[in-house]
């Protein structure tokens, strides 16, 4: 009650009343403090890109109805060589950026080798698949201004090799003309393209201010399908209430982070509608190795007994996640059933774990969390039970920007927050969550959550994942990867918790607004 009592203070304090949004407007409450940059080289968070992918298409879409599959998107076609060797991409004619400028395959040539220049986060995403600085130049070409080859150097599975290009951080279509323009001490527009876009997508940047507003204007005469949104703008709101009162009173279209103790009452506004579906999000808790007390995987096999996973969905998480012990999100090809639970609520074998690993007595550690639901909620609930087993906890939370930087550089004991996959394959997430070969401080390879956790999983897991990569059939492909998830519980320092649910809170004057279970898509909006 404190907690609404203050928002309301804030609101009458800080917004005028106001009828509803304009008709071709969708205006969006959001904690924005967890964006750093908009340029597609550098985003490496999940919440970032979610916008983000309204604003850059991918040269390969995901189908909407199941994200395992795939779609034309810049790319009006593909083939495959009888080998698996080489990829031939055909660029849709007629096709312009906001500038005006044509979109051409040199554009996503340039883009491809911008990536691995600049060596900025998403370099890695494109050396994941074998795409380096050094043989880019036989790897990718331009055959003419609407045909791509890319000739990669191992012989990729072809049902996994295309979900690279999905991915508007692997393979960007950027406008390289203009992007220039802006070019600073041969940074390639990276400074310009923080707060600005140059890409090719339904909507481009109008304004990023940070932890204030961000605003998205529509690009007319979008090719994929008319869009009925002139503009999205997404308001800096982090208090969950604030939003609840903002989205009651009309004040906005959409309510990113409606804390579900919320979600009985506005079930029952005849103003509010609510839509939940499963997402590519998962919570989840790391130790760091790095740290001699998380050395032992048992120490990590304790921590998994001291959630009540059951307890937390039915109650603090009802409709906003899904317990889900595995890394690998139920909806992604190779993701183990719904009914893989092995872990329960068990104090008495977390203690003897520990006992096992050194710490009969416990010991004492900082847990840093992300300061927005549920992440406070769960670092308290597992702060009470690790209690139990003669762990003391203490939490600091902290906004989205300053937690993920102490992740890259190792800087934690445990670290709780949610992470988010950008293709529907289980390839997408051993590469984020085990792949390390080279544990090494200077190695620094932030986009690998094992390196951050300074986890070595060792050869034979690391080359267990480069054999999924080109294994051909998908029933064994599908195997190797079931058996990885079982092998990760094993060993590793990460803790699964929830799936989360994308949960659309709008008002009913917003008719259509799909959540597909890699994001968000504005282009689907309608008003009535």
């Amino acid at each position: 009650m404190i907690r609404i009592a203050l928002a309301a203070a804030f609101l009458a304090a800080a917004l005028p009343v106001c009828a509803k949004t304009p008709h071709d407007t969708f205006v969006v409450a959001a904690n924005l403090s967890q964006m750093i940059t908009l340029d597609p080289a550098a985003i490496n968070e999940s919440f970032t890109a979610g916008f983000m992918h309204n604003v850059c298409d991918a040269m390969v879409a995901m189908d909407p109805a199941d994200a395992s599959k795939l779609v034309p998107g810049v790319a009006e076609s593909w083939t495959v060589s009888a080998d698996g060797r080489r990829f031939t991409f055909k660029v849709r004619k007629g096709l312009t950026f906001p500038s005006g400028n044509p979109v051409t395959a040199e554009d996503i040539v340039w883009s491809i080798k911008r990536n691995l220049h600049l060596n900025l986060a998403n370099a890695q995403r494109l050396r994941e698949w074998d795409i380096n600085k050094d043989d880019v130049d036989q790897v990718v070409k331009a055959v003419d201004a609407q045909t791509l080859e890319i000739a990669p150097t191992r012989p990729w599975a072809p049902s996994l090799f295309l979900f690279a290009f999905t991915d508007f951080r692997v393979a960007p279509v950027l406008d390289r003309v203009e992007i220039m323009k802006h070019e600073a001490g041969g940074d390639m527009g990276n400074k310009w393209l923080a707060t600005h876009s140059a890409c090719l997508g339904p909507f481009r940047v109008e304004a990023w201010r940070p932890q204030d507003v961000l605003t998205l204007d529509r690009n007319d005469g979008y090719w994929r399908r008319p869009v009925a949104m002139k503009r999205i703008v997404v308001r800096h709101v982090p208090e969950a209430g604030a939003q609840r009162l903002m989205l009651e009173r009309g004040d906005i279209d959409f309510a990113d982070n409606i804390d579900p103790a919320d979600f009985p009452a506005l079930e029952k506004n005849p103003d509010v509608k609510l839509q939940f579906s499963p997402t590519m999000l998962v919570s989840f808790m790391m130790l760091n190795m790095g740290d001699p007390k998380f050395k032992d995987p048992k120490v990590a096999e304790a921590f998994r007994y001291l959630f009540d996973y059951q307890g937390l969905e039915a109650s603090l998480v009802r409709n906003w996640g899904e317990v889900r012990q595995s890394p690998v999100p139920l909806g992604m090809f190779g993701a183990l059933p719904k009914s893989y639970m092995p872990y329960r609520l068990d104090i008495e074998r977390a203690r003897k774990l520990l006992a096992e690993a050194g710490y009969p007595n416990g010991f004492e550690a900082e847990i840093i969390c992300l300061n927005n639901f549920p992440y406070p909620d769960l670092a308290q609930h597992l702060q009470q039970n690790a209690a139990k087993a003669g762990v003391k906890l203490r939490i600091t939370q902290m906004i989205g920007a300053q937690l993920f930087q102490r992740a890259r550089v190792r800087k934690f004991e445990v670290y709780m927050a949610g992470y988010g996959y950008n293709y529907a394959d289980a390839n997408n997430v051993f590469l984020r969550q085990a792949y390390n070969p080279d544990n090494g401080e200077s190695a620094k390879d932030t986009l690998s959550l094992a390196w951050r956790a300074g986890w070595d999983p060792g050869k034979a897991f690391n080359d267990a994942i480069r054999a999924a990569q080109v294994e051909p059939d998908q029933a064994r492909r599908k195997a190797i990867y079931e058996d990885l998830q079982r092998r990760h519980n094993a060993a590793s320092p990460m803790v699964f918790l929830f799936q989360r649910l994308g949960v659309n809170a709008t008002t009913r004057e917003v008719k259509v607004f799909t959540h597909a279970l890699n994001g968000d898509d504005y282009t689907s909006i309608e008003k009535r």
